[in-house]
């Protein structure tokens, strides 16, 4: 059975051949890379939506050097806490897969057999997270409308992605955990710097959440340095920076062979606050 539900009824859906079905008869082709859509058109104005494929592929190249394999470690070593057999894991808002998929092989190491499942907005990352990891579901879908049964999940990732806070309590158990990645204050501020006349730091939220305990904290603070014009123009395309910047200020860029910049992440774990053990470190 599949972890996903029918979006129109919320009942279970299973997979039969090229097609995912629920017991009313509402059926969802599969896509030839693997993935599911189960985003309904009213739950969403655009019609293009999500991460386009140059953006995808930037980020897939600029990920695969490494400079963000800190951050997934230690989003790793806390998911590993949780490790249970048959865990269910999904990740909301999974994007291309990177972190997913490492968690789901450290998972599959230890003999846990997980159930794993990723959503996103874009068509365009879940081709490539398809191709990642093929034993894992992926499903197009909002964070805002979670395709997942009530009390259905025990890890839930959140990696750079939306909160939101009711639908996470509603699919996670009543001891299931939340992870979640956000940028620092002076995350990716040397890329800034380097484009804008009057760079601007992030703005952090407090971590404490509604319906939620904060349990676990880990902060990563690091510089990592480009030294190539391709990989500059990776992480550049790869944020959203790129798409609000102009012409003038992204050929700042155009001639630059090394870039050097902080990288901040808080790593942050919470339990739903009607049932809450805190973790001692």
């Amino acid at each position: 059975m599949s972890l996903f539900c029918c979006p129109n009824c919320m009942a279970p859906l299973s997979r039969q051949q090229n097609r995912m079905v629920c017991p009313a008869g509402h059926s969802f082709d599969m896509a030839r890379s693997g993935y599911v859509n189960l985003l309904l058109s009213q739950q969403i104005s655009q019609k293009h939506h999500g991460d386009d494929k140059r953006m995808v592929r930037a980020r897939s190249a600029f990920l695969a050097g490494g400079y963000y394999d800190p951050m997934r470690q230690e989003l790793i070593r806390q998911a590993m806490v949780e490790a249970r057999p048959g865990i269910t894991v999904l990740d909301a808002g999974c994007g291309e897969g990177y972190y997913t998929a490492e968690l789901v092989r450290r998972l599959r190491e230890g003999g846990y057999a997980p159930q794993a499942a990723g959503i996103d907005i874009s068509k365009a990352a879940l081709q490539e997270a398809a191709r990642r990891e093929t034993g894992t579901e992926w499903a197009v879908a909002s964070c805002f409308h979670l395709p997942v049964a009530a009390q259905s999940v025990d890890l839930l990732l959140s990696v750079f992605a939306p909160y939101c806070g009711e639908e996470f309590r509603r699919v996670l158990k009543p001891r299931g955990r939340l992870l979640m990645v956000i940028p620092l204050e002076n995350h990716l501020y040397g890329l800034k710097e380097a484009i804008y006349e009057k760079p601007y730091r992030n703005t952090v939220k407090p971590f404490e959440l509604e319906g939620f305990t904060l349990v676990q904290k880990q902060e990563l603070r690091y510089a990592i340095t480009l030294t190539s014009h391709e990989e500059i123009q990776n992480l550049f395309m790869m944020t959203p920076y790129y798409y609000k910047t102009g012409a003038a200020d992204q050929q700042k860029l155009a001639l630059r062979e090394w870039l050097t910049t902080p990288v901040e992440f808080a790593v942050l774990g919470y339990q739903r606050a009607d049932c809450c053990i805190i973790e001692k470190r």
